[in-house]
């Protein structure tokens, strides 16, 4: 060719075909692996959060049954302490009244613990002076719905929130009804108060995010404790659009919904779950605009990830269409075909070297974006992508993997896989306890309990022993779990209350202040507690050791003053 001589028109379409493929590449695909983390990042996150709802919710489950069951134990004491006693003696024995007052006394979560006569009337109450006013409460639910002959019904009534006639504040009562000879009610009822001020309390210490909720209530709507506190707490209820989930709780243990709330028509995830026993149930709502912060937090990484991608893509092609024209000029009269060639391998082997960079940093945004509080965990990834590029898609799926997987999940049936479901948990723990306590899991798995073991039940004991370590740790510690199995002999003289077998011995230590030989003879005796008064009832330990007992095993404890305590569980394995 001459000088000045242009290339020929079907070339130059050929090489700028292949440098729009190469600016598409280094544009699309960061963008299209940013979309496809960003959706597996959401997922993960809704994941990961219903199971932190979902566990918030089993505590809160679990805080309200234990004041109930307080309360159903103050109320069967009152009535075992009235048996053969008639109305006009109730009123008349002031040993009575003070019995009702010490009862009251070593019951936090209570508002007070009171007889009323079948006319109505105080009889007998911890909250008034002696001899007790006549004070008339027949117009009360809880009264109205037990009229004389009526029929005993096993669970107690749950009154709707008031303002108590005797203290002037807000209460719920508890209330059972009064047994004749003949095994109908006379009328009268006994009452044990609970004030929702106590449930707020614990409510507002766990909430994750300002704008959470927690709900407290019946399942007739009628709100008994709320965060945030309703305007008019004695006529607070759920709105008449939550009546079909009301329906649905009286059949199931609990729901896990998501989107517009039905107790407050914000966007939220609300866990729910039913008192056992009572028509009562517990709600936890999650705010989805918290969620969607902690979605963008995670996603910053992948972001820089990409925009980092492109750049370096973007600039490479910036450099091979420079080259690529500069090799066009130097050769576009004579070796017009050999350059075509030439840019289509370029192109070809461009894109292949780019998607390899682009899966390469994918990965390590990942990695980065999981492990960014850890420098030595960031290092090494760094180190595994300069010398292993090839793998880097694998690494990536395997971290994608982990984070899609749910936690603690539902439990099988079969033997309970206590290695994985107590680092779960210790994870939850440590996370929920609150500043300056730290859940370590010293667990290694499998490690097999028994078929009848109660997943549940071993979680919410778990999570007593954990509150109680917290507790003992004014000042913060670590509280840490571990696990092992052992055979008891026939006959061992360390535990002769246990048949020969093989157990697992789950241990829970705190750094706390210990307990004295005194105290630890009696850990697990009901209404024990070493804990200052108003503090606690004594009954979450005696629940633990209900519950081990109850599953074929055995509760021991170590303690030394200032070196802290150690719970042993004693289980059956699998």
């Amino acid at each position: 060719m001459t000088p000045g001589t242009k290339l020929p028109s079907r070339a130059r379409p050929a090489g700028a075909r292949a440098l729009r493929l190469l600016w598409a590449i280094s544009v699309l695909l960061p963008l299209a692996g940013l979309g496809t983390m960003a959706a597996q990042a959401w997922q993960a996150t809704v994941e990961a959060a219903e199971e932190r709802v979902s566990r918030t919710a089993e505590m809160l489950r679990e805080q309200a049954l234990r004041a109930f069951e307080a309360q159903e134990i103050a109320i069967a004491a009152v009535e075992s302490r009235v048996v053969g006693m008639s109305w006009e003696e109730i009123r008349a024995s002031r040993p009575l009244h003070d019995f009702l007052q010490t009862l009251d006394a070593v019951t936090p979560s209570a508002g007070g613990v009171t007889l009323v006569d079948p006319s109505g009337r105080f009889a007998a109450s911890s909250t008034t002076g002696f001899p007790t006013p006549p004070i008339d409460v027949a117009g009360r639910d809880y009264v109205a719905a037990h009229p004389p002959g009526s029929g005993m019904r096993e669970a107690p009534t749950i009154g709707k929130v008031v303002t108590s006639r005797t203290v002037g504040v807000l209460i719920f009562p508890m209330a059972r009804p009064r047994r004749r000879d003949d095994g109908l009610a006379d009328g009268g009822v006994v009452v044990a108060t609970l004030w929702p001020h106590y449930f707020q309390a614990f409510y507002r210490s766990i909430l994750e995010a300002p704008g959470d909720t927690v709900t407290l209530f019946r399942l007739d709507g009628a709100v008994l404790a709320a965060v945030p506190a309703p305007a008019d707490p004695e006529t607070a209820a759920l709105p008449a659009e939550a009546a079909p989930l009301l329906r649905q709780l009286r059949r199931g243990p609990g729901l896990l919904l998501h989107g517009p709330s039905p107790i407050d028509g914000q966007p939220r995830l609300l866990a729910l779950r039913r008192i056992p026993g009572h028509d009562v149930g517990v709600a936890y709502g999650l705010s989805l605009s918290a969620l969607r912060l902690d979605w963008q937090r995670q996603m910053l990484f992948p972001v820089l990830g990409a925009l980092a991608a492109m750049l370096v893509l973007g600039t490479a092609t910036w450099w091979a269409e420079r080259a690529a024209r500069l090799r066009a000029a130097a050769e576009a009269r004579s070796r017009t075909a050999e350059r075509q060639a030439t840019m289509g391998l370029l192109a070809g082997g461009l894109a292949h070297d780019f998607g390899n960079i682009t899966q390469s940093v994918m990965a390590a945004a990942v990695l980065l974006a999981k492990y960014a509080d850890n420098p030595a965990r960031v290092r090494q990834v760094a180190g595994h992508l300069g010398r292993h590029a090839e793998r880097a898609t694998a690494l990536s799926r395997r971290m994608l993997d982990t984070t899609r997987r749910n936690g603690l999940g539902s439990q099988a049936e079969g033997p309970v896989e206590l290695a994985s479901a107590l680092r779960e948990l210790a994870q939850l723990l440590d996370s929920t306890l609150g500043a300056g306590i730290r859940v370590r899991c010293e667990v290694t798995g499998p490690l097999l309990a028994a078929p009848s073991l109660d997943r549940a039940e071993l979680e919410t004991a778990v999570i007593n022993l954990a509150a109680n370590a917290r507790d003992a740790m004014p000042r913060g510690g670590t509280i840490t779990i571990t696990a092992a199995q052992f055979a008891v002999p026939p006959r061992p003289a360390d535990a002769p209350d246990l048949p020969a077998g093989v157990y697992i011995r789950l241990s829970l230590r705190d750094e706390g202040e210990g307990m004295p030989p005194a105290a630890l003879a009696r850990l697990g005796e009901p209404f024990f507690t070493t804990k200052p008064e108003g503090q606690g009832t004594g009954l979450g330990l005696a629940m633990v050791a209900a519950f081990v007992r109850g599953s074929g095993g055995a509760l021991a404890a170590e303690s030394v003053l200032g070196r802290g305590t150690i719970i042993h569980l004693i289980l059956p394995a699998g």
